[in-house]
């Protein structure tokens, strides 16, 4: 079987690592593409987010995810849904539908998770274009930089650091500390465990949902998957919830807009809580507090 130093844009670039080709990311020499064997998973990546913007229901999740998504106060969720309800936003008919749905879960598994420190990042070297500041590399060669993570078309909802960081009460060079850490620790094992995830958003704006997101500050971030059906969210969460280091982490469901779930992870440098919930129309699909993954694809 042939090996290369690396696997990605880095593997000329004195890589010492070696992998078998059929494992590794695509292949370059002198920058030109010689083995692209995570194309199809790559274009399959495109598609997904774009299909996800073309979509009808884009600008519902936009609204709906974004002021309420990662919110613990149920007190403050029924607030919000009760002013979208009111807009037409949500329908209240769709509220209903997942109510009960913590009750009649296709699997449970009611483990916690566990507490893990990870490790923080080297401090990122500015780019004289904050948005070509590179977060971190994977030792897949993948190059994370502070656009890969913020912007369309790499992901779902856009943010610009250099401007709404101030706005959030932080700094730029905060919120890039936080994201690099985010990718190293949570995103990027997740990526090289399963090549069809991407983020849906990372950093955003304070004040556009939970009083207590930890987005704002460029620490946590959503992430879906191009391949992935309902049921293989719950399976996936498995893994994350037992080999990933994350402050809090959420399993999220919902009956609104395209349906499709998601996983919220977050990482606090300072130290990780080790959250795992499980949510259905942003509120815990099993009473608040109440730790676990519940499998709710079935509803």
């Amino acid at each position: 079987m042939p090996y290369v130093a690396g696997g990605g844009p880095q593997a000329d670039a004195g890589s010492k690592e070696v992998i078998d080709v059929y494992h590794s990311g695509n292949v370059y020499a002198n920058g030109v593409p010689i083995a692209l064997w995570q194309d199809g998973i790559e274009a399959a990546v495109a598609a997904a987010v774009s299909a996800y913007i073309a979509n009808p229901q884009f600008t519902t999740d936009q609204t709906i995810q974004e002021i309420e998504e990662g919110n613990t106060d149920e007190t403050a969720v029924d607030s919000a849904q009760s002013q979208l309800i009111a807009s037409g936003t949500l329908s209240k008919a769709d509220l209903v539908a997942g109510s009960q749905a913590g009750n009649n879960a296709a699997n449970a598994d009611t483990k916690s998770g566990t507490a893990r420190p990870g490790a923080a990042a080297a401090a990122p070297t500015p780019a004289s274009n904050i948005d070509d500041t590179v977060l971190y590399t994977s030792t897949s060669g993948r190059i994370y930089y502070l656009k890969t993570v913020t912007k369309q078309p790499g992901v779902v909802f856009p943010y610009d650091v250099a401007t709404v960081a101030p706005q959030n009460g932080t700094t730029a060079a905060a919120v890039i500390q936080n994201l690099a850490n985010l990718v190293k620790n949570c995103f990027d094992p997740i990526k090289l465990k399963y090549p069809d995830a991407f983020m849906t958003c990372s950093f955003r704006a304070k004040g556009v949902g939970s009083s207590t997101s930890q987005h704002p500050f460029g620490m946590a971030c959503d992430i879906q998957y191009a391949q992935a059906s309902k049921a293989d969210y719950f399976t996936r969460a498995q893994w994350i919830r037992d080999n990933i280091p994350y402050d809090q982490f959420l399993l999220e469901y919902k009956t609104t807009g395209t349906k499709m779930p998601w996983h919220h992870i977050s990482f606090n440098a300072s130290g990780n809580r080790g959250q795992v919930y499980t949510f259905m129309n942003d509120k815990n699909c099993k009473g608040p507090g109440v730790v676990g993954l519940y499998d709710l694809s079935n509803q």
